[in-house]
């Protein structure tokens, strides 16, 4: 009868833990969601912190209003976890984290260097690590950050999504979040890239809710391409073309468009549907040399040219340009990573620290140099599937 009780007893206990409740409860009327933070230095070398926070009555209602759906707020510190304290001097709620989109990085803290700022939004067990990291170009975070943008309510969300765009149809820029960014800075071998975000049009004009009342808004975010980085260090942008390439390389293309002239007027338009990287290292009398295999897959979209698509040497033909503006675009990158940055954008030193341990001692500490002599050699491989629903060129009779 005892042991009957003591087992009860003990259920009844285990019950009550469960139903205890959430321990540390905040109510959303006292907290302000962040959903994207800009970061700076000041002229003296102080931090600049930028928040964006939603309104939530704006958000709410789907009734016109005067009021813009976000807020900014802005203030200073000797380090960000300060700043994000000295900013309840101006914010009248508690700034919530935990729904961060976006992190933007000004250019004069990105030039200077940005993993010390960086500690607190991974560390900090109020931020997730699911947010993106980007770099405000010719702009700065406070300009990009109080800019409306139509159809997203949210500028954040709108930035957020566009990236995500880009990315997976036209791969002139990816998005990196933190943990990941980090990964690569720390790394051997490897220095990241960050996608760079700007305006377009009138930074003042951006701030009107006049901006988000017309057809086509007067001033716009951008998504631009990449920023190349030395570690932590910002030191120059890619070109769409040589941003292109460096996807191609990493095997980050998920899609993208090849077209090539084939007459004077006329385009051949291709698009890649499917793209696999494979990047080998190899030593040649010594010395290290990397293969960059890339097999491809893509449809003809669009076809103005006297080309018939039921002949194999027709299909071939398409298959050797194709192959020809890809292998430029990877060549590009790498010719600018090698001589306009000496930065290993890549992940070619960690191939070879990997392959070689004993050999990337001796070169660790003077990698960017040998980064610029390093010989890669590439091999693409184009596929094409789908013709379309016809194999003909529509031409107008003359």
């Amino acid at each position: 009868m005892y042991r009957n009780i003591y087992v009860k007893a003990t259920f009844v206990a285990i019950s009550l833990l469960l139903l205890s409740g959430c321990w540390n409860s905040k109510e959303l009327d006292d907290l302000g969601i962040v959903v994207a933070v800009g970061l700076d230095k000041t002229e003296d070398d102080q931090i600049l912190l930028i928040t964006q926070v939603i309104n939530p009555s704006e958000i709410a209602t789907d009734a016109p209003t005067t009021r813009p759906p976000v807020s900014i707020y802005e203030s200073t510190g000797d380090s960000v976890f300060e700043a994000f304290r000295n900013m309840t001097q101006k914010s009248p709620r508690k700034m919530y984290l935990s729904q961060l989109r976006l992190l933007v990085i000004g250019n004069n803290l990105a030039e200077e260097g940005i993993l010390p700022s960086l500690d607190i939004f991974y560390r900090d067990h109020e931020f997730r690590t699911a947010f993106f990291v980007t770099i405000a170009k010719d702009t700065g975070v406070k300009e990009l950050l109080k800019v409306l943008t139509p159809y997203e309510k949210i500028p954040a969300n709108k930035l957020m999504h566009t990236m995500e765009a880009v990315e997976r149809s036209q791969g002139s820029s990816k998005g990196i979040v933190i943990d990941q960014l980090i990964s690569q800075i720390l790394s051997k071998g490897q220095s990241p890239v960050l996608p760079g975000l700007l305006i377009k049009g009138d930074a003042d004009t951006g701030t009107s809710i006049e901006n988000i009342e017309k057809i086509d808004a007067p001033t716009q975010l951008r998504v631009d391409n990449l920023a190349v980085m030395e570690k932590d260090r910002l030191i120059g942008w890619l070109t769409p073309e040589e941003s292109k390439g460096l996807n191609y390389i990493t095997g980050d293309m998920k899609s993208t468009t090849v077209s090539y002239p084939c007459n004077d007027k006329g385009l051949v338009n291709v698009e890649v549907l499917r793209t696999d990287s494979r990047l080998k290292a190899n030593f040649k009398g010594g010395e290290p040399a990397v293969l960059i295999e890339l097999e491809l897959e893509g449809n003809v979209t669009e076809l103005d040219c006297p080309i018939d698509l039921t002949k194999a040497e027709s299909i071939e033909a398409i298959n050797k340009e194709v192959e020809k503006k890809v292998k430029q675009n990877m060549e590009a990158s790498i010719r600018a990573a090698q001589e306009n940055f000496g930065s290993d954008i890549f992940g070619f030193g960690n191939l070879i620290y990997r392959k070689n341990p004993e050999y990337w001692k001796t070169v660790e500490n003077t990698w960017n140099s040998e980064f610029k002599e390093l010989k890669v050699d590439i091999q693409v491989k184009a596929q094409i599937r789908r013709k379309g629903n016809t194999t003909q060129p529509i031409t107008k009779e003359e």
